[in-house]
Order: C-alpha cells, then sequence, then structure tokens
C-alpha cells in the first residue's frame, strides 16, 4: 500500500471549507465515512473519498469509555485535532452536543474545532445530561451561534450539520417524532446550519418523505449496525445529500475481530485470516506518510 496524499500540498482550510461545503450543494449523496483514529482516517483517505468525519461513539469506545461525552472534551479534541492535522481531506469532527448546553459552549466547540484545522462539526439537540431534546428556541440559537463562531473565525464555508433526534429516541411515537424532527431541521436551516442530520431513519419511504418536507435543508442520515440501509443508487434518488457511516465502520470492525476470536478459541482452529490483513510494512508506511 502506498499513500496517496502526503507526498501533495495539504490545501488550505479554507479550500478544505470550500470543497466540503460544495459537497452539499451540488447535487448528488455522497458517503461521508467516519474515522475513530489516524489509522482509520488514512485508509479512508487512501479508498479515495473527498471528506471524512470523526465518529464520537468510536473514539471513545476506543479508548475504553462510553459514548455521550464521556471522553470528554479534551481527549476528544486531541484525537480529532490530530486526524485534520495529519489527514488533507477535509474533516468534520463529531462534537457530540456541544460540550455545553449554551450557545457559547457551542460557540466555543466551533472556534476550537477551526482551530484544530477541521471544516465542519456535527452539533446535537439532545441534552446528555437529561437525555431530554433542548427547548427548541435554545437549540436554534445554539446552530445560530455555531455558525456566527465560524463566520467570526474567518470560515464562512464551515459546515455545521445540526443533528436533531426525535426519530432516532422515538419521542412521543412515530409520527409526532418525524414532525418534530421536520420542523427542528428546518428551523436549524434557516439558523444558519449547512446540513441537518437526523439519525433513526433507515426506511427509504421515510428519507424520501424526510427530504421533501425539509427541502432545501441537505438530508444527513446514518448508517447503523443491525439496521439495513438502502442502496447508495436508491438514497439518491429519495434526495439524501449525505450519507455518514456513524461508528458503524468501527463496530462492524470490532464486530469481525469478535467473530474471528471466537472460531480461534476453538480446539480446531485454522489461521489463515492473517493472509489478508494489512502487513506491519505497509501499515507502518501508511501511518509514517500521515505524519
Amino acid at each position: 500500500m502506498t499513500a496517496l496524499h502526503p507526498s501533495l500540498t495539504h490545501p488550505s482550510q479554507a479550500e478544505k471549507a470550500a470543497r466540503f461545503a460544495a459537497l452539499h450543494r451540488d447535487g448528488g449523496c455522497f458517503v461521508l465515512p467516519n474515522a475513530w483514529d489516524l489509522p482509520s482516517a488514512a485508509l479512508i483517505a487512501e479508498a479515495g473519498f473527498p471528506a471524512l468525519a470523526t465518529t464520537s461513539s468510536g473514539i471513545a469506545f476506543a479508548g475504553g469509555l462510553a459514548d455521550g461525552e464521556k471522553i470528554g472534551v479534551e481527549r476528544m479534541f486531541a484525537v480529532v485535532s490530530d486526524i485534520a492535522r495529519r489527514v488533507p481531506l477535509p474533516v468534520t469532527g463529531d462534537l457530540e452536543s456541544g460540550y455545553g448546553p449554551t450557545p457559547e459552549h457551542v460557540a466555543q466547540a466551533v472556534r476550537r474545532a477551526i482551530d484544530a484545522g477541521m471544516v465542519g462539526a456535527n452539533i446535537e439537540d439532545t441534552d446528555p445530561a437529561t437525555r431530554q431534546l433542548f427547548d427548541p428556541d435554545l437549540s436554534v440559537a445554539r446552530i445560530r451561534a455555531g455558525v456566527e463562531a465560524a463566520r467570526a473565525a474567518g470560515l464562512p464555508d464551515f459546515v455545521l450539520n445540526a443533528r436533531t433526534d426525535p426519530v432516532l429516541f422515538n419521542m412521543g411515537g412515530p409520527d409526532a417524532a418525524f414532525a418534530e424532527a421536520a420542523r427542528r431541521a428546518k428551523a436549524y436551516f434557516d439558523a444558519g446550519a449547512k446540513s441537518v442530520f437526523v439519525p433513526g431513519l433507515f426506511d427509504l419511504d421515510a428519507i424520501t418523505r424526510m427530504a421533501a418536507a425539509i427541502a432545501p435543508a441537505p438530508l444527513n442520515v446514518m448508517v447503523s449496525t443491525g439496521r439495513p440501509m438502502p442502496p447508495l443508487q436508491d438514497l439518491r434518488r429519495a434526495g439524501l445529500r449525505r450519507l455518514t457511516l456513524g461508528g458503524s465502520l468501527m463496530l462492524a470492525t470490532y464486530g469481525f475481530t469478535q467473530r474471528l476470536l471466537a472460531d480461534l478459541a476453538k480446539p480446531d482452529a485454522t489461521f489463515g485470516y492473517a493472509a489478508d490483513g494489512i502487513t506491519h510494512v505497509a501499515m507502518t508506511k501508511l501511518v509514517e506518510g500521515y505524519r
């Protein structure tokens, strides 16, 4: 394996931001894989994806912690800033709920993301302390504060991806959750978010209806383990603009390892799995190439 990008000059942060924002405007649906460390980010770059995201759950799990801001802001930024600094793709960070409930908390998270080299960020509208949605007006103010912070920092193309959770947590039942998610998504887009993220949508009809309900806001949904997702071509026709892998890539990697270890624990174990692994030399070249 030879690195595709390290020999190239890193684009400026403004150039990366413009490129990333254009992916949300120019039609079609793009797949955005989520990294949890430098090697996973480098592999995403090697595969030719135009941008990458980080996964808060994957980073937390890799650090031996549960999801939901248990990792803390400093440890999270240590990982995401390392990825953004070393990989020359546009990088957007999953910054959970902004590491605090107020608009200023979100503004500070966005400023730190920009200082770390990122060109986008997810901000959730669920309070991790209560597992309840923030008040709608507060939620809009939080998104607006993040957008304004990016503009003040000189990065107007920064893609704030506003996440809303009613569908994910089935708040009030399917119909009520769908309607509340659509209302919030439109409000966040009007507040300046360049993408809106509605996790928990997997049915093609529901994705189609949500994309139409919030148009022209670009809709982002997420692949999750254990839940089938329609093929990419169908999602494009449904009007989806951005498909993130979330923690599913990391969890699938660990799922493979779990199954493999179960086989290796058997008395008749065989060891053919190693033939398909990345070699030690190739992995060394990979990570050294992304210094």
